[in-house]
This record gives structure tokens, C-alpha cells and sequence, in this order.
């Protein structure tokens, strides 16, 4: 994952020897200024958001929303708050999860959460992994043209035969990264997720125009061509049993 450094920073060094020249005072504060001035990360046309959740219910599993994380299209960090529990935890999966029963003792409320998201991603381009899961323990929709999904996208899924990719298989088989090797980070989550969304956006975007303005004929072509194939496939299925059931 690309490493974002902040120009405006100024190391420790220059403030140790600012103390040892002879710089006037005015100098002198103008350096402690520059020091302390971090630009805030900017907000993008495209963002992307990944969830952590815990579970809840009979045996835990059932999903609650523990942690959000929002990214910009430079993969710097927009938000990233713990979330109060609105109900009994059952299971923090904290193996998976990285959430801590002390995490959400300070959780924001879920409707400030809520409020808080909506504000960031309305208007804009909404990227996420199997972000449907997101939407849901967040109880937020967001426009359908609007979101763009890594494990839905077609041009990724075909190097999987046509399956739903982990975002793990994903770093590891597109950008060459290893993820997720231990408890999951959602800042780095969406990070990588909305940089296998800027590595392909071009052709991302222009399947989706082509997809727009593609004629009611070619629509409905493409339809009967897939349900053909799904009958096929059905088909075939079945002899393999039949076949099978003879032995």
C-alpha cells in the first residue's frame, strides 16, 4: 500500500535546532507553527467505507456495527470511530474483528454514527467491499449508480471464474499485497479497497456508460444469452447426477 507523507510536517530535528541557533523569537514561532500544522485529509468524489461488527443474538451471530472507517481516493483516513452498543455483545470476534470489549466503551451513539456517515458519503461515489453488509449493520442505503462494490465488479470476479473474491485474494492476486494476516484493520480495509477501485476506474467506469447506453435490444439479448446459459448449466448438472445415480 502507497505511503502518503505530509510535507507540511516538520521532523524533530528542526525544532532541536531551533533552539540552538540564535533565530529571534518571531522565526522561532513560526517554526513551532509550521510544526504543528497538519492539513486535514481532503474530502473526494469517491470514498470508501469498510465495517467492523461483532455479534449479537443467539450465540452471537448475529451482526452489530462495532467499528467505521471512511478513506478518500489517496487512501488517507476520513473517519475511523468505535460505535456504541445498542444491544448486548455476545461474541467481539476479536480475532477477526480487532474490536475490545474497552473499544465501545466509549463508542460513539448510533445515530450520531449515522449522521455523521450520511454527511460524508451523500453526492459522492461510494466504494466498499461486499458493501451491502456495510449498508445494513448501519441501517443507511446509498444510490445504487452510485456504488461501486470490488467483490461485485466483473472485471475483477473474472479472474475468479466468475466468483465472489475475498478482498484478501484481491490484494494478494492485484496489488500484490498481504492483508488481513491477523485481526482486520478497517482503515487499511477500505485503503486497499479504494485502491483496486482508483488501479481500475477508468475501465470501471466506462463498462458503466457502455452499460447505460446500451440499447432495450441488446439488453434483452443479454439476457436470454445468460438464462440459456444458466439453463445449460442446469442441465448439464442434472445428467452428471443421473449419470452418477446409474453407477
Amino acid at each position: 500500500m502507497s505511503i502518503v507523507i505530509n510535507k507540511n510536517q516538520i521532523s524533530s530535528n528542526w525544532k532541536n535546532l531551533a533552539t540552538t541557533l540564535p533565530v529571534g523569537e518571531a522565526k522561532r514561532k513560526k517554526i513551532e507553527m509550521a510544526e504543528n500544522t497538519v492539513r486535514p485529509p481532503k474530502l473526494t468524489k469517491a470514498v470508501c467505507i469498510d465495517c467492523e461488527m461483532v455479534g449479537i443474538g443467539e450465540m452471537g451471530l448475529e451482526n452489530m456495527l462495532a467499528r467505521v472507517s471512511i478513506v478518500n481516493q489517496l487512501g488517507q483516513c476520513l473517519y475511523d470511530k468505535y460505535v456504541k452498543p445498542t444491544e448486548p455483545v455476545i461474541d467481539y470476534r476479536t480475532s477477526v474483528s480487532g474490536v475490545t470489549e474497552q473499544h465501545l466503551q466509549n463508542g460513539v451513539p448510533l445515530d450520531v454514527i449515522q449522521k455523521e456517515v450520511s454527511d460524508i458519503i451523500e453526492h459522492r461515489t461510494l466504494v466498499g467491499h461486499a458493501i451491502h453488509n456495510d449498508l445494513k449493520v448501519l441501517f443507511l442505503s446509498h444510490p445504487k449508480k452510485r456504488i461501486r462494490d470490488t467483490q461485485r465488479y466483473k472485471g475483477f470476479r473474472s479472474l475468479f471464474n466468475g466468483g465472489l473474491p475475498s478482498l484478501k485474494a484481491l490484494a494478494d492476486k492485484i496489488l500484490g499485497l498481504k492483508i488481513q494476516t491477523g485481526a482486520h484493520d478497517s482503515v487499511e480495509d477500505a485503503a486497499v479497497t479504494m485502491q483496486l477501485y482508483v488501479r481500475h476506474r477508468r475501465e470501471w467506469e466506462k463498462s458503466l456508460r457502455e452499460k447505460k447506453f446500451m440499447t432495450s435490444e441488446e439488453k434483452h439479448k443479454r439476457i436470454r444469452a445468460r438464462q440459456k446459459e444458466k439453463i445449460l448449466k442446469n442441465s448439464s448438472s442434472s445428467h452428471v447426477k443421473k449419470s452418477n445415480n446409474l453407477i
